[in-house]
């Protein structure tokens, strides 16, 4: 349970290569698995650390996601704020089907891409233009994009602004940033991953909705 970030797009044969860690993967759980061991045994617990060895080589090959719990979100939302980072904006309401000349059932049902009923494309552009709407001039990430389930997009200008935000703002206190980290030991990486997601088109997020 939590939040899930995804790259828009991901970095070049980067998908490719988690298949194929998948696949190793897989493999390893499946051999340990098969031998039907118990676990204090000396070979399972090798092949324990193998599954171990494949579970982080595939992580590892995975830029494209970051994960946090609903409590570092929250934690992260809460940071964010105190450094400027994010603004409040009202996005624009859902675009209903019927404006576009379909019906929800018909959008639902409909294949995906170019296949579909010309309405239900316009439609469904309408959607991912709101998911990914912002201000003419950005301050900072929308902070509404960090919470719900619908995949809002935080694109690269909002992150940019909000990079220099925090940039600014972590001059001025430069101790406070010692004690986030101790308590928040994935900061750093969350900034490294909005830096990571600027260069490749945003992030979309996922997760509950903000109460």
């Amino acid at each position: 349970m939590g939040y899930d970030m995804y790259l828009v797009h991901s970095p070049e044969g980067e998908d490719a290569a988690y298949e194929a860690a998948s696949r190793s993967f897989d493999a390893a759980v499946e051999h340990r698995d098969g031998l039907d061991l118990p676990y204090d045994h000396p070979q399972y617990q090798a092949l324990q650390v193998e599954v171990v060895r494949a579970y982080d080589a595939m992580e590892a090959v995975r830029t494209a996601h970051f994960h946090l719990t609903t409590w570092a979100m929250s934690e992260c939302r809460a940071l964010m704020d105190h450094f400027g980072m994010l603004t409040a904006t009202q996005p624009p309401d859902r675009p209903a089907p019927e404006e576009y000349g379909t019906t929800s059932g018909e959008a639902f049902a409909a294949p995906p891409g170019d296949t579909a009923p010309f309405a239900v494309q316009r439609f469904r552009q309408a959607l991912q233009a709101r998911l990914s709407w912002t201000v003419p001039q950005p301050q900072g990430i929308a902070a509404h994009k960090l919470g719900g389930d619908v995949g809002w997009i935080i694109t690269p200008v909002e992150i940019h602004t909000a990079l220099t935000a925090y940039e600014t703002s972590r001059a001025a206190n430069p101790a406070l940033l010692s004690e986030v980290i101790e308590d928040a030991d994935w900061w750093p990486a969350w900034i490294d991953y909005l830096k990571h997601a600027a260069g490749h088109g945003g992030f979309r997020a996922y997760g509950p909705p903000v109460t």
